[in-house]
């Protein structure tokens, strides 16, 4: 990677900079010393930064980068020191802010190459959603976004989406002494991955390195894995033929915005796969559970049942990918060593997820959630280009949106108990001509939870699946989170600012306009779920406050834990959906 463009270094690291700013006051890390009228200073050792901010509707400020100035006239400090000044100052643990202030330095690299390689957001609408995810400039929460602990400089030029880079995979033939593969029938699932030819090749190759091709596993691994885990931590199986390596695949590859889940791109329409990727990126390593990679198939059965067998859902056109095949390998030592850290657990294996193609009908396409809150460096945003091809006014446009995005969330909740995290990477959105129709949830067998009350729709749960979702049954005040951080906080706290600055829409406008859908919703099935309507309360005037960046900097530090973290929680957040609800 070539060292960074000195303009488009600055203007990154000024956005950064009102960005950390902005969160950190929204996670009350620090006090924002701001206005009634939005004046903004900050005191930092040596310097003061004086700026703007717009109080938002849900009582936050939004730190605007273009008012950031240096009192005094000189340049901003680098986002690195007032990142580090202001952790210091709020009692976060030296080694701690050492490992952030990496993570910190590698997104602002990235930021700052985005930034020269942007393409208008109008053009983003017909990509592929593979290609349009390489646009985006990641998690709109998380400050740094693209830390990727254990990527150096140039496998930022080779793995994550915005490096448009193709990916070939490597593919592995595993003993079922050492492999397991679950949901449909696994060779016709590989052989429909590469095709008969690639597929044949591979089993000559299996059966050359010891394997009988009719019974072994096959596997793909990402080209990163192979090299900083596989090889060194699993060689005494490849040594004695337990695992062969096959060579590479023939399809190029393309990461998606979920950095280890990756679409054909010669070929969108075959299964997406999921790989382990052992970095650690926005709070965890992007490992595979082994327990949730083979229960994926029977937890995709039980949903799928769920949404086929319901006319509501039906109604709704909700389009679940589901993860229909898996393949885990043991690492034969980590896994049966008490307390190992979880990245050595999730090394090795990996998923076939239905991609999204074969779901559209004539007219449609989809992208992530997340493509909605994206502005390019001209201020064009993706939204706004749906909304001008669509030929809506803008709120009616809102309206539509939120009429495809709520309606199953809340069904599947109510009724089933159960909720994904619906954030931006997690969901897509149906369009056709610009117009939302539907919503897709992918990703749902990682981030899928179930109610801990009694409810007579889990009886269709094998004891495999509860099994696998043991860490993650959990009574209703806290399954209901999912839906208000993962949508409310996570995709539309900044959807609504995009529509109030860009499109005119204010805030306010668009929240009823949310509430008005959860309204609707709730009178249609009164008689029915009433009681579910308490169960899963979305209409409490707060709901607590999840802190994605907290986590991090200080709850969890860089400790290597035999669990994967569990976001707490910091104050509250007025909620948006309760009838009470005033904008502030």
């Amino acid at each position: 990677m070539t060292a960074p463009d000195l303009e488009q270094w600055e203007r990154a690291n000024r956005e950064l900079i009102a960005k950390l700013l902005t969160e950190f006051g929204y996670e009350e890390i620090i006090a924002l010393d701001v206005t009634d009228d939005g004046a903004l200073t900050v005191p930092l050792p040596g310097a003061t930064l004086t700026g703007r901010a717009v109080r938002r509707a849900l009582g936050w400020w939004r730190v605007l980068p273009e008012s950031l100035t240096a009192e005094g006239g000189g340049p901003l400090p680098d986002a690195v020191a007032v990142f580090t000044a202001l952790l210091t100052a709020a009692g976060a643990d030296a080694s701690t802010v050492a490992g952030a202030v990496s993570e910190l330095s590698s997104t602002l690299l990235t930021d700052a190459r985005q930034l020269t390689t942007a393409r208008p957001a109008a053009e983003l609408a017909d990509l592929e959603p593979v290609l349009a995810e390489a646009e985006l400039t990641g998690h709109p929460w998380i400050v740094a976004n693209k830390g990727r602990v254990g990527f150096g400089a140039d496998d930022l030029r080779a793995y994550p989406p915005e490096a448009r880079a193709d990916v070939r995979l490597l593919w592995l033939a595993a003993s079922p002494a050492v492999a397991d593969a679950v949901g449909l029938d696994h060779h016709a699932v590989v052989r429909d991955q590469v095709g008969s030819e690639a597929f044949e090749g591979m089993r000559a190759q299996a059966q050359l390195g010891g394997l009988d091709p009719d019974t072994c596993v096959y596997l793909p691994v990402h080209p990163w894995q192979w090299a900083h885990r596989i090889l060194p931590l699993h060689a005494p199986q490849l040594a004695r033929g337990d695992l062969v390596v096959l060579g590479d695949g023939p399809a190029r590859y393309r990461p998606q915005l979920a950095i280890r889940t990756m679409t054909d791109l010669d070929d969108p329409a075959r299964r997406y796969l999921k790989l382990p990727l052992s970095i650690l990126n926005t709070s965890v390593y992007r490992g595979l559970p082994r327990e949730r990679t083979l229960a994926a198939p029977g937890l995709t059965s039980w949903l799928s049942s769920v949404v086929s067998s319901d006319a509501f859902l039906r109604e709704t056109g909700l389009i679940l990918l589901g993860e229909v095949a898996g393949v885990s390998v043991a690492h034969p030592v980590y896994s049966g060593l008490p307390g190992v850290p979880y990245q050595y657990t999730e090394l090795l294996g990996a998923i076939w997820r239905e991609p999204v193609q074969p779901y559209l009908r004539d007219g449609e396409q989809a992208v992530s959630l997340a493509a909605l809150l994206h502005a390019d460096p001209s201020g064009g945003t993706f939204a706004g280009a749906l909304v001008e091809r669509s030929g809506l006014p803008a709120s009616e446009w809102v309206r539509r949106l939120h009429a495809a995005v709520l309606p199953p969330l809340l069904h599947v909740l109510y009724k089933y108990g159960a909720m994904f995290s619906p954030h931006g990477q997690n969901c897509m959105i149906v369009h056709r001509d610009g117009v939302p129709t539907r919503l897709v949830v992918k990703d749902f067998v990682d981030d899928l939870a179930i109610c801990s009350e009694s409810i007579p729709e889990h009886a269709g749960l094998t004891p495999a699946v509860r099994a696998a979702l043991a860490d993650v049954i959990l009574d209703g005040k806290t399954l209901r989170k999912y839906l208000q951080n993962g949508l409310l906080i996570c995709v539309d706290r900044y959807l609504a600012e995009i529509f109030a600055d860009r499109l005119g829409v204010p805030e306010a406008d668009f929240w009823a306009s949310a509430r008005s859908v959860l309204a609707a919703y709730q009178e249609r099935f009164r008689g029915e779920l009433a009681d579910r309507f308490t169960m899963f309360d979305l209409e409490s005037p707060t709901f607590p406050k999840l802190c994605l960046n907290r986590l991090r900097l200080f709850e969890r530090g860089y400790a290597d834990d035999p669990e994967r973290p569990v976001i707490s929680a910091v104050g509250s957040v007025p909620n948006p959906l309760s009838p009470s609800f005033v904008p502030r």
